[in-house]
């Protein structure tokens, strides 16, 4: 809870500190600067502003004068409304903006201690392993195809596939291939793969070695010679490429005895091992994990800035071309997440360390950010938007029409919250 109160927090911070110093800037005066909403807990006042912490600490406010839906008569010459449009405008995007300013910083700082990413991520999307009956069998994908674009989108590496198929699960798309030197297209509708978070899994992978990490007691495995470490080079004479190889082969032998090939500090020796039936099917009882070459960096300044400032506009228009498909009903209301599901991400983060923890705050500073930006009247794109269109009209729209905009604003975030609220309670109670 400790995490998810401190990253919730920080991120509230800068979000308000955006509005607070750029009303500051143009002369308006900041009556509360707020974290977390209800009752005060504690404070100070300064220069006129009464910053707090609340009992909720879900979000917060910068209350500016003038920037109320109170009497349309109240007039105040070093209030928000008091101020030209364009002073506005800026004053509300200063909070999206720390968010995305924030996000850089963190991955930034990061990554001049350590890059870390697997090696393939930067790899041609060249198709490794094609599990049979998957959603990239069905699409007649090959072994060393290589996937050049997705829904459109164009794939270049495995990272840029890993992330656009996210944007696709449960929905047909189209496919750009590359085989022997042509160009093919297909169509494939990835499913979301059942567990706790639902991850895509279209049945494809990259090329890759296999380890063992562990020897079930009393298994085959156990006492055959097999140790921990060692890397599984075949079956049958079958190379192996993937984890997920070995399942389909082991599960398909109906008890047969297998023929091993183990490599082990730079030596190869084969061994024969029967499998076990067990409910779930054939066994040997491996645990294995795929061999990832890594590439580990510490980058300067400048570079670490253009890393972070690319993945986080990569980040940005996953998160627009989410909130597309959400309005078009491509993509159901089930995948929104609410406080619960945050909370989780956060403790899943901070298991992985202070790097992991820091990187999963940059993506969710974005969240803040792009949502902020949507064009509902209670949210900061919202307020943009009644200012592009009050400029259009060449005057302020009536306090009435303000106060009536911003109660449909209200009903629909009301909505959206239990929505993502019941998405959450639903994870937790009725997920397989």
């Amino acid at each position: 809870m400790v995490n998810f109160i401190l990253v919730l927090s920080v991120l509230v911070v800068f979000h308000e500190l955006g509005h607070y110093l750029a009303a500051r800037y143009f002369g308006v005066k900041v009556e509360s600067f707020s974290i977390g909403f209800g009752p005060k807990l504690l404070g100070f006042d300064h220069n006129g502003t009464d910053f707090k912490v609340c009992l909720l600490p879900i979000g917060g406010y910068v209350k500016m004068a003038g920037h109320a839906l109170a009497d349309e008569a109240v007039y105040e010459p070093d209030g928000f409304s008091a101020k030209p449009r364009w002073q506005r405008l800026i004053i509300l995007a200063a909070g999206p903006a720390f968010n995305f300013i924030l996000a850089i910083g963190l991955l930034a700082g990061v990554y001049m201690h350590q890059y870390s990413r697997a090696a393939y991520l930067e790899e041609a999307a060249r198709i490794g392993y094609v599990r049979p009956g998957s959603a990239a069998d069905r699409a007649a994908i090959r072994t060393n195809d290589v996937v050049r674009s997705i829904d459109g989108v164009e794939t270049p590496t495995w990272k840029d596939l890993i992330v656009a198929s996210t944007l696709v699960q449960e929905n047909e798309a189209a496919l750009t291939l590359e085989r022997g030197g042509a160009e093919l297209n297909t169509r494939i509708t990835i499913p979301e793969m059942q567990g706790e978070r639902g991850v895509p899994d279209p049945g494809w992978s990259a090329a890759h070695r296999v380890e063992l990490v562990e020897l079930v007691p009393g298994s085959p495995a156990a006492s055959s010679g097999i140790e921990v470490g060692d890397v599984l080079a075949s079956i049958d004479g079958s190379e192996i490429i993937a984890v997920e190889q070995v399942a389909e082969i082991v599960g398909g032998s109906d008890g047969r005895p297998l023929l091993l090939e183990i490599e082990r500090q730079g030596a190869r020796r084969s061994l024969e091992l029967q499998p076990a039936k067990h409910e779930e099917g054939w066994r040997l009882g491996i645990v294995m994990r795929p061999i990832r070459e890594r590439i580990e960096e510490q980058l300067s300044f400048g570079a670490a800035v253009g890393v972070s400032v690319e993945e986080n506009l990569g980040f940005a228009s996953i998160i627009f071309r989410s909130l597309g498909k959400l309005v078009t009903g491509e993509m159901a209301v089930t995948n929104l997440e609410g406080p619960v599901g945050i909370y989780e991400h956060t403790q899943a983060a901070a298991s992985f360390g202070l790097a992991a923890l820091v990187q999963f705050m940059a993506l969710i500073s974005v969240n803040l950010g792009v949502i902020n930006l949507a064009p509902v009247p209670v949210l900061d794109g919202g307020q943009i938007l009644l200012l592009f269109v009050e400029s259009m009209l060449r005057r302020d729209v009536s306090m009435k029409v303000r106060q009536r905009i911003t109660q449909a604003g209200l009903v629909f975030i009301i909505l959206l919250f239990g929505v993502v609220m019941y998405n959450d309670l639903a994870r937790q109670f009725f997920s397989p």
